[in-house]
């Protein structure tokens, strides 16, 4: 997986991966699993893929205590390996690789009245998204009010949850690469970061929510703001009370909710000086 320049976020979950769509697709997987009956379990996926996660200890015959991290399902020979990897939000294209290039960067606006919001843009010759080569400005006049401003730092990732147990969600920020320049963890703290959970609808062709739990059962608890709050250790940023799936259902998106989140880097000005900034985002799944 090549790690590039500029902010991203990474869906690490290592755990089995099956095709949602494959054989038995009368009936959705977590409906019929014996372990995910009897003893709970977290299912996430893009749409495609889906990783579990077990309260019953495989190992040990025992159970994930209250406050435990689940347990990574890998025991599936027939299965083959991967993982899920986060989609662009509202969509079921995959997000993971939508960075800059090491020869591009992040497209800078002209601020011309001094409120902090490009009022010019490059010209995007290839829509890419990023400042590289093929782009260009017109030429502009310069005052005192006049300043260079990030034009969009941002980017919105989603992920697809169901289960049959109440759970936390957690996340982790990790940086990626040499500490120095830009790539520190104080930057950290001037990455924004929000996150939500979108309870029903389509993304390309795809219904999701109609056979998930209703009510006021999924709690954000607020922890982080910054992707610097999540920097160093787990953290905790969402509960589950209670089980997602509602009831059998012909496939698994029916019974599942859309987690969202979006990070970006604000405030940025040429002042600040030029480097990368990487850094990685970790989710997991505890038992409540």
């Amino acid at each position: 997986m090549s790690r590039q320049t500029w902010t991203k976020a990474r869906l690490f979950i290592v755990a089995i991966t099956a095709l949602v769509t494959g054989p038995g697709a009368q009936a959705s997987w977590i409906d019929s699993d014996f372990y995910c009956r009897v003893y709970g379990c977290v299912v996430v996926h893009d749409g495609f893929s889906f990783d579990v996660y077990d309260n019953y200890v495989f190992a040990t015959g025992g159970t994930v205590p209250n406050g435990g991290r689940m347990i990574p399902w890998t025991g599936n020979p027939f299965q083959g390996a991967g993982g899920v990897n986060p989609v662009i939000t509202g969509s079921r294209t995959e997000g993971f690789h939508s960075v800059p290039l090491q020869d591009q960067s992040v497209v800078l606006g002209i601020d011309t009245n001094g409120d902090g919001v490009p009022d010019r843009l490059p010209a995007d010759a290839n829509g890419s998204g990023f400042l590289d080569a093929g782009d260009s400005l017109d030429p502009f006049a310069v005052s005192l009010s006049t300043d260079l401003v990030a034009a969009d730092t941002s980017a919105q990732r989603s992920f697809y949850l169901s289960s049959r147990t109440d759970f936390y969600l957690t996340a982790e920020a990790r940086l990626i690469g040499p500490t120095n320049g830009f790539n520190t963890a104080n930057l950290l703290n001037r990455v924004d970061f929000d996150y939500g959970v979108t309870r029903q609808g389509v993304d390309d062709g795809m219904a999701f929510g109609a056979d998930t739990r209703r009510g006021n059962y999924i709690r954000s608890l607020g922890n982080a703001n910054t992707v610097g709050d999540l920097y160093g250790s787990p953290v905790q940023i969402m509960e589950f009370r209670n089980a997602i799936r509602l009831r059998n259902a012909a496939d698994l998106p029916s019974q599942s909710v859309r987690f969202d989140y979006v990070y970006g880097f604000g405030g940025y000005d040429l002042s600040m000086g030029d480097g990368h900034l990487q850094y990685e985002l970790e989710f997991d799944f505890y038992n409540r």
